[in-house]
């Protein structure tokens, strides 16, 4: 007999076999016991959570010759060729291959004929936003009104890619994604029933990699004990999952935790003959900083998510930094992450943002901090770090004045000696100021004014200024962020004004003088005007 893979072995063939999904199950199963069937349903959420299986098991129960209670028997001739995909009754599309006007013509066609041997004819269309605009529009009227016969089952990974219009004629379920504690639990139950032997820690290896899909857990848990020979080992996982550059990439991490720059060039030498992806790289450092700084507000690493090994490198590291640190160093690889997909000159690219990030406190000075010291794990390495009752404190720096009237001011200042650039900057605002590091953000619908006073020239005009004015910083900079509704100062004095004229205008409508002067001469108004004097004052 053939091999039969994992993910198919261990397809679920009930509705109670079906993980983590309860509430489309319940409500599925419910609407079975109640004969509450409506003619159209959409499945949507991440790839490999159940979303397709679910739709044969439904189309199995609504068409079971002995079911048991709601599920389907799994035994009867109807359900053992809807299993097999052989059933005339129950067809599933892939809507990525048959996303044209023609194929659901054909469909609409088909749909008129009366079920074979079943009592249900069920269509189950996979990725079903891959269809195109006409082919959506041709299926809209068999969704409309459908043969009693005839049921739909579309999934999908994309819902907003679905027009409004077929949404609106579907129950609509809404899949999650798988927990660790489910997933884990499950993986183990699989492993013990092939008689794999397995650590934990790969387990959780494969978990971590697989992002709640169970569909890619268990493939990678069939080619890891294929390699290994029916075993489940940290080595060899490591090996499968294509993490053996990750001693690496740790070490880099470290170095730069540290700001240990001298240790830089080695291993960025080593990078470049091993070939390894630049951007794979910096996605990695990314997440160890979104890990470490987890860790460091949340004063834990989970067990569940990180191995034991990755829980002693990450406890080493935490008492070198801060959140402000991990904050900027997140920036700071966003950026050059963003870089590396616009120049080509990668090497570079990535070298300069690697000596950046090793340079953090140089850029924004960090004051002292404590920590908490774990002698077994050697955690504890500077002589100022000191135990505070197992917990992580900072000393907070004096903050600088932020509000709109410090930042008028400010441009205010610059107007008298640069007005251009004053005008341009006055459409940003303060995004943040921590550790003597001032940040000026400009909103995406402001990029020209940004393009402006993001040259060099302005820039270090600006730069110079600032650090006059404020008198407590030691870095500046000036960003774009893209998604920020925020106002600048010059916007928001605009939205006062017209305010204040529409109040201004409201008050000389409803004075009582002009009311006695419109009826006494029998008149109306036709507009107000606002006169400014030769202070700008209005009257």
């Amino acid at each position: 007999m053939s091999y039969l893979a994992l993910s198919r072995k261990y397809r679920p063939q009930t509705f109670d076999e079906i993980i983590s999904q309860e509430f489309v199950t319940t409500t599925l199963k419910n609407a079975i016991e109640l004969g509450k069937i409506t003619h159209a349903y959409l499945f949507s959420g991440p790839r490999g959570i159940g979303k397709t299986s679910l739709a044969r098991i439904f189309a199995k129960a609504l068409n079971c010759l002995s079911p048991k209670g709601v599920n389907p028997c799994n035994k009867c001739e109807n359900c053992i060729e809807i299993t097999k995909g052989t059933s005339m009754d129950v067809m599933e599309i892939d809507g990525a291959s048959n996303r044209g006007i023609e194929e659901i013509r054909q469909l609409k066609e088909a749909v008129k004929f009366l079920p074979a041997r079943c009592q249900y004819k069920v269509y189950i269309i996979d990725e079903v936003h891959m269809l195109t605009e006409p082919a959506f529009n041709a299926l809209l009227k068999t969704l409309e009104e459908p043969p009693a016969h005839i049921i739909f089952i579309m999934a999908t990974t994309d819902p907003h890619r679905i027009p409004t219009t077929i949404l609106s004629r579907c129950q609509r379920f809404d899949f999650t994604k798988i927990s660790f504690e489910l997933m884990y639990n499950y993986l183990a139950d699989v492993l013990k029933k092939e008689s794999i032997s397995f650590e934990e820690d790969a387990v959780y290896m494969v978990i971590r990699n697989s992002e709640g899909c169970m569909r890619d857990a268990l493939s990678i848990v069939d080619q890891i004990a294929a390699y290994s020979a029916g075993q489940l080992n940290i080595k060899d996982t490591t090996l499968i999952l294509g993490q053996t550059n990750k001693d690496i990439i740790t070490d880099l991490f470290k170095y730069i935790v540290a700001e240990d720059i001298k240790s830089l060039p080695d291993i960025l030498e080593k990078i470049n003959l091993k070939g390894v992806e630049y951007k794979h790289i910096v996605q990695e450092l990314t997440s160890y900083t979104r890990t470490l700084l987890m860790g460091y507000i949340t004063e834990n690493f989970s067990t569940k998510e990180l191995t034991t090994s990755e829980i002693n490198y990450f406890k080493e590291l935490i008492i070198k930094t801060n959140e402000h640190k991990l904050f900027t160093l997140f920036q700071i690889l966003e950026k050059v992450n963003n870089d590396l997909r616009q120049f080509s000159f990668e090497k570079y690219i990535f070298e300069m943002g690697m000596f950046k990030a090793s340079k953090i406190s140089s850029l924004i000075p960090i004051e002292s901090f404590t920590g908490s010291a774990d002698k077994e794990n050697n955690i504890l390495e500077n002589s100022n770090i000191e135990n505070n009752n197992g917990k992580i404190t900072i000393k907070k720096t004096q903050s600088i004045d932020t509000s709109d009237k410090t930042w008028q001011s400010f441009t205010g200042v610059l107007g008298k000696i640069r007005p251009s650039i004053a005008s341009n900057l006055g459409y940003g605002y303060i995004s943040s100021y921590y550790n003597k590091s001032l940040i000026i953000g400009f909103s995406g619908e402001k990029r020209f004014h940004y393009e402006i006073v993001k040259k060099q020239s302005n820039f270090e005009f600006i730069r110079s200024e600032a650090q006059k004015f404020f008198n407590d910083i030691n870095h500046f900079d000036i960003i774009l962020e893209k998604n920020s509704s925020k106002k600048g100062i010059i916007e928001k004095k605009r939205d006062i004004e017209t305010y204040r004229e529409k109040k201004i205008k409201e008050e000389a409508n409803n004075d009582p003088i002009l009311d006695k002067l419109t009826k006494a001469f029998d008149s109306r108004v036709i507009n107000v005007d606002i006169i400014k004097n030769s202070e700008n004052k209005e009257e």
